[in-house]
């Protein structure tokens, strides 16, 4: 008998297996140890606390409540110290972990509880028959096959979105209040469940409740993903009317070249016939006016065309506030990441930059823009700008500045940088005057 119910201790205790996996599976590409050998280790844990909670249980006749409360603190500072993510994030996947391991128990008891009214051992410690833990854990398999697309695609991606990061400032309170709702509903006793037609009424709301949450996580991710396409698209829209501009720039500067190339003969016969008669002053004029006729406004910043069309749009915009562009562009023709991509971190770099120094004085107008491959498949971006006043930073390294509309953009900079597992580094330094400083490193075979 003490065998017995030392497996049935264990199946009660196995729910710690499932509640980790469904904390995880949203970040397993923000865990601070993603080895093989860290995950083997934590199997292995987590078996043995399963064994230990259940020699506890049987052992010192503990209710499992009172013996999951120090365990579920424990893996609480755990995961926090595991996952490098935002607190408010951290206590979404947590919660909503212990909210679903929490609906399996909950819905087990109202479709068994015929059976369970009859069972002994529910009357001294609340434990289930061996039939409803089977149930129970065949429960949690549903559940996370509903939710693994959710728990493993969909979140993750949501909590690379860092336009939303304030959203999850509040959204756990969700699955918390879920999840002391469910506890506070299991019945006390199965023959509660049976009262009037509570068990059929509760087996159909439960479930209804459960795809309700799944529903609001499918539209929370939805909207967030028509967000990003909308600015995808907005930037894509901006990319091509800078594109265009620059391929009329060339157009006109080939144009005038044909021109010369046309005229060139006319020109060699002049010169030739005024260095014949010896008439140099004439000669040195007329070279002046041929090189005035020569001049020309294109000038190249790299060798790809996208990136191209994206300096000479922000060193034309720069102009018109008499700001000057440093350009450093040691780009290829062809780089190692989508092109749009690279030129949206640029362009609302280069955006942010313009914006800090438009109310400076006119000599500190300069912005710095240094750009190349650092090996085949990483890329650096470094952007340095002047800037008055005092700039504090977020939890997210992000700038909370005193000046209004600095730092606009950075979300959507910090949005790509994760997607190539890159790195953003924002500092401010002062060089005999204050210099706000974003250095990124992009890696591009992510």
């Amino acid at each position: 008998m003490e065998n017995f119910l030392m497996l049935r201790y264990i199946f009660e205790f196995l729910m710690i297996i499932p509640a980790v996996i469904f904390a995880v599976l949203p970040v397993l590409n923000d865990l601070r140890f993603k080895s093989l050998k860290f995950h083997v280790t934590t199997g292995i844990l987590l078996l043995c606390l399963v064994i230990l909670g259940a020699y506890i249980r049987a052992e010192f006749k503990l209710s499992s409540a009172f013996i999951m409360i120090p365990y579920s603190i424990l893996l609480f500072i755990l995961y926090i110290i595991l996952v490098n993510l935002s607190t408010g994030r951290k206590l979404f996947c947590f919660f909503n972990s212990v909210m679903l391991c929490t609906f399996c128990p909950l819905y087990t008891v109202f479709i068994m509880a015929p059976f369970e009214a009859e069972n002994e051992l529910w009357n001294i410690s609340g434990l289930f028959t061996l039939k409803s833990s089977i149930i129970y854990i065949a429960l949690v398999f549903i559940i996370g096959a509903i939710f693994f697309r959710t728990l493993y695609i969909k979140l993750p991606m949501l909590m690379k979105q860092e336009y939303i990061g304030t959203v999850w400032d509040f959204l756990f309170l969700v699955p918390m209040f879920m999840t002391f709702l469910m506890w506070w509903s299991i019945p006390i006793h199965p023959d509660f469940a049976m009262v009037g037609r509570l068990r059929p009424a509760a087996l159909i709301f439960l479930w209804l409740i459960l795809m309700m949450i799944l529903l609001l996580y499918h539209v929370f991710w939805w909207t967030a993903l028509k967000l990003t396409e909308g600015a995808k698209l907005q930037h894509e829209n901006t990319m091509l009317q800078m594109e265009s501009k620059r391929y009329e720039e060339l157009r006109k500067y080939m144009d005038e070249t044909k021109a010369l190339r046309h005229d060139f003969r006319q020109h060699i016969l002049v010169i030739t016939q005024l260095s014949g008669a010896g008439k140099i002053s004439e000669l040195q004029n007329y070279l002046l006016q041929i090189n005035s006729m020569t001049e020309s406004n294109y000038t190249g910043f790299c060798d790809n065309i996208a990136v191209d069309a994206v300096a000479s749009y922000y060193t034309a915009f720069a102009e018109e506030q008499n700001t000057k562009i440093e350009w450093r562009l040691n780009l290829p023709r062809d780089l190692p990441l989508k092109e749009a991509e690279y030129c949206v971190i640029l362009g609302n770099l280069l955006e942010n930059a313009l914006r800090a120094v438009k109310n400076l004085s006119e000599e500190r107008r300069i912005i710095t823009v240094i750009s190349s491959l650092l090996s085949e498949t990483i890329i650096g971006i470094s952007v340095d700008n002047p800037f008055n006043g005092k700039i504090k930073f977020r939890k997210n390294g992000l700038p909370r500045s005193d000046s209004e509309g600095h730092g606009i953009g950075l979300i959507s900079v910090l949005n790509t940088v994760n997607h190539y597992e890159g790195s953003m580094k924002i500092s401010t330094r002062k060089d005999g005057k204050k210099i706000f400083s974003v250095d990124i490193v992009l890696h591009c075979n992510t």
